[in-house]
């Protein structure tokens, strides 16, 4: 399940590289290899990879690229009549086209996505993979001649063709190699390599540390993808320019009809182009998110892998600016805790000891905000957590209980550990610093009260026991 969760986190990345892939071989050489007697397919290949890595909806998404770019392909005067079909220009018929052309490669994605699925659910993730993709050309065959004998009759196609593709020498070979291309494809994605760095590129994100190295980075990284894509177009036009040249050149006139072929190849080269510029960025991003990750790493704590003092505050200040303050009785929070008698523990038991129970309270934290907020320990045994949710008083204490339970099972010998905590909200107008100060003095006043307790600012308190009293807990 975390291997899964982290591909989920970068499945903006992996998606749009499919989608590069699919626009690169849908038109270049390597979708569709033609060298008598062979004649291989591999076009839809990305659509079966989205739908094993990522899920139905993107597989539909990225059939609906190889639709689009079949349909543009046989879109010029070129093609055969059974291509022309494919083409709302070319056919005659632009519904029953696009239905054709898109609508089975759509259908084609969301079914793959939901037998993947299906496949990996069970005992044997990796041969459900194989199985799905064993199938993969004789459902997309079966849907694409299907389409064909309902809506373009006359063309003598059916799902009967469908068997007669099966019976092709090349059938199994092509299997073979398709099968390999998937697994392959699945365990990479499910490599140490990639969740390493799908996971930095996540708590890249969760940490929202965008500080002025970040913002640097992030316009020398805008120039480098402008310039990525100026230079696809140059090459496409210049390759457009020559071609006019040397036809001028030896004299030869083309029809109309040859030159909006022309016209249509060049375009295909320049898409070509921008698909193979768009994987070129795709790569540079996740370059730039991984040396970012190790420069953001050089600042966490070095015993429990938190945020720095600094680096917690910081963060935290970017992270208040985004934050929302929209759902009436809710809101986020500033959580600071310190173990209970964390003094002792070193002085009787010795630091390795207590290094190893703030190892452990910090896995804790972890485990129960390190999906809500940005986690940091300012030094000793103090922690802080930042929870950007906006959550109501009992959904905090909910969650405070459970690290009170987590906390529970961290022993030494005999003795249970227990944190004291205090707990404020996060106000649109009061800063990090603030925020800690109010905080801080809560953290006091549990402690005031005994060890493993909780104490709650101004506005998760109840409001008549504050008139009764006749104070307010709330930032300095």
């Amino acid at each position: 399940m975390g291997k899964k969760k982290e591909t989920a986190g970068g499945s903006g990345y992996l998606f749009w590289a499919l989608v590069a892939i699919e626009l690169f071989m849908s038109f270049s050489f390597l979708g569709y290899i033609h060298i008598e007697p062979i004649s291989l397919t591999f076009v839809y290949i990305p659509v079966l990879a989205a739908g094993c890595v990522l899920g139905a909806r993107e597989a539909a998404c990225v059939g609906a690229v190889f639709g689009l770019a079949s349909m543009w392909k046989a879109s010029a005067f070129y093609v055969t009549q059974a291509d022309a079909m494919f083409s709302p220009v070319m056919s005659g018929k632009p519904l029953e086209s696009v239905i054709l052309s898109v609508g089975t490669r759509v259908l084609f994605g969301f079914l793959v996505g939901f037998l993947y699925q299906a496949a990996e659910k069970g005992k044997h993730p990796l041969a459900g993979v194989i199985v799905v993709s064993s199938f993969g050309r004789t459902l997309h065959t079966s849907l694409v001649y299907g389409c064909m004998g309902l809506l373009f009759p006359e063309s003598g196609f059916g799902i009967t063709n469908t068997l007669q593709d099966m019976r092709r020498w090349d059938f199994l070979p092509f299997i073979l190699i398709m099968d390999v291309m998937i697994s392959l494809c699945y365990l990479f994605c499910r490599s140490d390599f990639l969740q390493r760095l799908l996971y930095r590129v996540r708590l890249l994100k969760q940490a929202s540390s965008a500080g002025v190295h970040n913002r640097r980075n992030t316009r020398i990284l805008a120039f480098l993808l402008v310039l990525v894509l100026l230079s696809s177009f140059s090459v496409a036009l210049y390759f457009t320019n020559r071609i006019g040249r040397v036809m001028s050149g030896h004299g030869i006139e083309l029809s109309p009809e040859a030159s909006y072929d022309v016209m249509h190849l060049q375009i295909q080269f320049l898409l070509g182009m921008i698909a193979l510029a768009l994987m070129v960025i795709i790569v540079i991003i996740l370059y730039q998110k991984n040396f970012n990750y190790l420069y953001y790493k050089a600042r966490l704590d070095g015993l429990t892998g938190l945020l720095g003092r600094n680096q917690f505050f910081q963060a935290g200040e970017n992270l208040l600016d985004s934050m929302k303050w929209d759902e009436p009785g809710k809101t986020g929070c500033f959580i600071i805790l310190d173990v209970d008698h964390f003094k002792s523990i070193n002085d009787q038991y010795g630091h390795p000891e207590g290094d190893r129970v703030l190892k452990e309270v910090a896995k804790s934290l972890q485990a129960v905000f390190g999906n809500r907020g940005i986690i940091g320990r300012l030094g000793g045994d103090e922690f802080v957590v930042l929870v950007h949710d906006q959550l109501t008083r009992e959904e905090v204490e909910g969650l405070l209980n459970v690290l009170k339970d987590r906390l529970g099972k961290i022993r030494i010998q005999d003795e249970r550990i227990t944190c004291s905590v205090g707990v404020i909200p996060t106000e649109p107008e009061y800063t990090i610093d603030e925020l800690y100060r109010g905080a801080d003095r809560l953290l006091y006043e549990a402690k005031k009260k005994g060890k493993d307790q909780f104490a709650f600012g101004y506005r998760f308190q109840d409001r008549e026991m504050e008139k009764k009293s006749g104070t307010e807990d709330g930032p300095e």
